[in-house]
């Protein structure tokens, strides 16, 4: 008998695996049910219903609205603590990182139970303010981690060129701070908006049922009223969704890279 010979490929198989299992054909049944009647007949009249739907639509643009201001939040947050944590002026980064990483080791649900309990001990309403001040605790560590590792490994001699030219630190923070780390903020956008939007145990926690986004709606059309066709052409859209804006945003950050490549200015 031939002697096994573990390759590189081989290591490839379990996530090959789980990829399928997991993600390949659970998006095949979503795809099935989205185009098909109750009676597994070929149809649009699923995606028809959501355009002319305007609870649907309102619950869309509304997932958005919410998303770009939970994101823009965690943004305005998370960029000055990110790069803070990069300099390691004042402390040591890497404790600091374990430490806003350190509730992500804390289940979802027990997080956001434990968030509710708090503004209910200081008696604060539940409402759209308490949906986004959860939002903002729970996805401000997707936006802080990839703006820091970019930061982190970013050629300090940019830097140093640019204060040897004259430029003060505003203009170095501007011009050659901020284009450098354009990659993280783009991915740190997406891991915050995209699972905002899509969210519906925030919403239903903290706001005791009184907030509808597109993830509650998609969650109420499999769980609460279940009509899997319409929820799953309701899924199916927001896999389109996300698939164009990662398009977009590979090839934006593809266009930046190669920009960068010929000056920061």
């Amino acid at each position: 008998m031939g002697r096994f010979t573990l390759k590189r490929k081989h290591l490839v198989l379990p996530y090959a695996v789980f990829m399928l299992v997991f993600i390949v054909i659970p998006l095949i049944i979503i795809g099935i049910y989205a185009f098909t009647d109750e009676n597994f007949h070929f149809t649009l009249e699923n995606f028809g219903k959501f355009f002319t739907d305007s609870e649907s639509v309102s619950a869309f643009i509304y997932s958005i609205w919410i998303g770009l201001l939970t994101t823009v939040l965690c943004l305005i947050i998370g960029f000055p603590i990110a790069y803070i944590l990069s300099t390691k002026k004042f402390f040591k980064g890497g404790v600091f990182i374990v430490l806003f990483i350190m509730p992500m080791w804390i289940n979802f649900l027990l997080r956001t139970l434990a968030t509710r309990e708090i503004f209910t001990f200081f008696n604060l309403p539940f409402g759209e303010l308490t949906a986004v001040i959860g939002m903002v605790y729970n996805f401000l560590p997707f936006m802080i981690m990839p703006i820091y590792t970019v930061l982190l490994k970013m050629d300090k001699s940019y830097i140093e060129a640019a204060q040897d030219l004259g430029a003060n630190s505003f203009k170095v923070f501007t011009k050659v701070i901020i284009p450098l780390s354009v990659p993280g903020i783009i991915s740190g956008v997406i891991m915050v908006f995209m699972p905002t939007i899509s969210t519906f145990v925030i919403s239903d926690l903290l706001t005791r049922n009184t907030m509808q986004l597109f993830g509650n709606l998609i969650n109420l059309y499999f769980m609460g009223t279940p009509y899997w066709n319409y929820g799953a052409a309701l899924a199916f859209i927001m896999v389109i969704i996300i698939g164009v804006a990662m398009f977009f945003v590979t090839k934006f950050q593809k266009d930046d890279t190669a920009s960068l490549k010929g000056g920061i200015w």
